[in-house]
């Protein structure tokens, strides 16, 4: 992916510049203390998304699966039944 990334350096931007036509749903949920992908950057991604959902996960790190299943599996189930 990384070198999919380098080869087309553009590529990000312009999906990004795509994200305010996305007409779906869309479930966002940062890990409070990600450094990989930090929390603001989700918040950024979820202003972007114009139905979107935003979910924090409070005490929880990049690996959220991992580090906080329940809340993870909360926040899914409740985006998936409304």
């Amino acid at each position: 992916m990384l070198r999919g990334i380098s080869a087309h350096r553009t590529a990000l931007v312009e999906a990004a510049e795509r994200l305010p036509s996305f007409d779906r749903p869309a479930l966002v949920v940062p890990a409070e203390k990600d450094r990989v992908m930090p929390a603001d950057h989700g918040h950024r991604l979820a202003a972007a998304l114009p139905q979107d959902r935003l979910v924090e996960v409070p005490d929880s790190y990049s690996l959220l699966p991992l580090d906080q299943p329940a809340a993870l599996r909360r926040a899914i189930r409740a985006f998936t039944r409304a």
